[in-house]
């Protein structure tokens, strides 16, 4: 690896690490995937209380990370930039890829 070759990307990347650096918003990223979820649909899954995935949504928007759409009362979510894809797979593959890892 040529670290000359990261110089230029080292803030963006290390912006990206800030954004995942909380448990809930790295949750919700991996729940997202390649998929549109509503809000709804997250706070199910996640078991995650409205007030905390309001502002873990909000930070992962103000970021850039995700996308919302509105459809009548429901916001749909999904991932805005496919390199957050990339890295959230290799953290799952990293962190749960192993048998008993409890992911």
């Amino acid at each position: 690896m040529n670290v000359v070759d990261m110089i230029p990307a080292s803030e963006k990347a290390a912006e990206l690490m800030r954004s995942l650096s909380h448990p809930q918003r790295l949750l919700v990223l991996c729940a997202l995937g390649g998929a549109e979820k509503s809000v709804a649909q997250l706070r199910e899954e996640l078991g995650i209380d409205q007030v905390p995935m309001s502002q873990q949504l909000m930070r992962l928007r103000a970021d850039g990370l995700v996308f919302a759409r509105r459809e009548g009362t429901s916001v749909f979510y999904r991932i805005a930039r496919p390199e957050v894809i990339q890295v959230v797979e290799a953290l799952h593959g990293a962190f749960c890829g192993k048998a008993g890892a409890g992911c």
